[in-house]
């Protein structure tokens, strides 16, 4: 498995948008063009949003992102979050979502970041409680039951 910028290969946005729409279509609209340009405007290699692909023998299995916000109405202060994490069906179990939030927590550690946060639907954190990551609170968004969690970085910049 190999990590590769997003903003690298352009040509796999429809595809990462199809993936977000078997999960999150109902917040995403049903304007799949629009959201096609939203993303492919949006992507960069050092500028959040950054959008990371897994790929196996090159091609792509998986998708995660680092963002600068996400729940901004319900957490307006927390910044730098990992989010659109995604492995396509046919991969999951394979450690794929992990090795994705990993590589994110590196690009955010270069960066400098002290902290990440993420929201999650498995209330005992699940996989990311096994990656290190702190349960901070529970919380109910879209009528959706969530937990919020956060992990401290250290920074891998030099100075």
């Amino acid at each position: 498995m190999e990590f590769e910028f997003l903003f690298d290969r352009p040509d796999d946005v429809p595809l990462v948008i199809d993936w977000w729409r078997t999960v999150w279509g109902d917040r995403m609209g049903d304007d799949i063009e629009n959201a096609i340009t939203q993303l492919r405007v949006s992507l960069s290699k050092t500028e959040l949003p950054i959008h990371i692909l897994a790929t196996v023998d090159g091609q792509p299995v998986g998708t995660a992102a680092l963002k600068q916000q996400e729940l901004v109405d319900i957490f307006p202060d927390c910044q730098y979050w990992v989010g659109s994490v995604f492995v396509e069906e046919s991969f999951r179990g394979t450690q794929i979502a992990s090795a994705l939030t990993l590589q994110i927590e590196q690009i955010a550690s270069d960066m400098g970041l002290p902290h990440l946060y993420l929201q999650t639907i498995s209330r005992q954190g699940g996989l990311y409680a096994k990656l290190g990551w702190q349960s901070l609170q529970e919380f109910t968004h879209m009528g959706e039951d969530a937990l919020l969690m956060l992990k401290r970085l250290q920074s891998r910049r030099w100075k």
